[in-house]
């Protein structure tokens, strides 16, 4: 071999040793976004850490846009924000929800939680928008409750069997709302999620509706009487306030 050679295959071999570093730290930055917004997101309880822990899934997905966790973890975190905003500023917000999970699908189609978290975010958007104006988002939450279930029913604690047993309730009877149904999902979404609170909360609306207040009172003294389910903390506590409000109307 050639000196000219040797060096040509030196220069290869340097180029492909940088290429390698450069990848390797690639994929440190994203998984360190992802880690440092996991952490803010743990105490999404201050809304401003939950707005920040969005700031940095968006820059991991900005950094790798095959990262299927930042783009659903992106989507779970503009639901919790969404949810807390103002009312002008909540469709936009939702709306980045569901891009986020339909990212997370384009990358990996059997994503459990992009199926789930689009889903939601549908409802949400749905609800901001008004009952009437949204009626075309119906099927859509069905399809990723039904792909959510397929895969995993258990997911969520019972969340597609929650988020159907919402949906059938808050629809009007003419486009397909039905207590029955909203009672039947929302009874299985208890069974599966035991101390996932929302699900009694939103069982009781519909006992409410029908005038089953005893029962709805147990549900929702087992809410406030429940322990916190583990990394639930700041939903419990709102869960719990909820309760406490819905006896005393009641």
């Amino acid at each position: 071999m050639t000196s000219a050679l040797r060096k040509l295959f030196a220069a290869a071999a340097l180029a492909l040793l940088c290429l390698a570093l450069a990848g390797a730290a690639y994929a440190a930055t994203t998984a360190e976004l992802i880690a440092q917004g996991d952490a803010l997101y743990a105490q999404r309880a201050d809304l401003a850490k939950a707005k920040q822990a969005a700031g940095l899934y968006e820059q991991a997905l900005k950094a790798d846009p095959k990262s299927e966790a930042a783009a659903w973890k992106l989507s779970r975190t503009q639901y919790w924000v969404g949810m807390h905003a103002p009312k002008e500023q909540k469709l936009a917000i939702f709306q980045s929800g569901v891009d986020a999970a339909k990212q997370a699908i384009a990358i990996n189609p059997k994503s459990l939680p992009g199926h789930y978290w689009l889903g939601v975010n549908y409802g949400v958007y749905g609800s901001a928008k008004g009952i009437m104006e949204s009626l075309s988002l119906v099927d859509p939450i069905k399809n990723e409750m039904a792909a959510v279930i397929e895969l995993d029913p258990n997911y969520e604690a019972g969340g597609p069997y929650r988020v159907l047993g919402r949906l059938y309730y808050k629809l009007p009877g003419l486009f397909g709302g039905d207590n029955e149904k909203a009672i039947e999902y929302l009874q299985t979404a208890v069974k599966k999620g035991p101390h996932r609170y929302i699900n009694q909360i939103y069982l009781a609306e519909v006992y409410f509706d029908e005038d089953k207040g005893h029962e709805a009172n147990q549900l929702l003294q087992a809410v406030i009487n429940g322990p916190v389910e583990p990394d639930y903390g700041p939903e419990d506590a709102e869960w719990k306030a909820q309760a406490k409000k819905m006896l005393e109307r009641k």
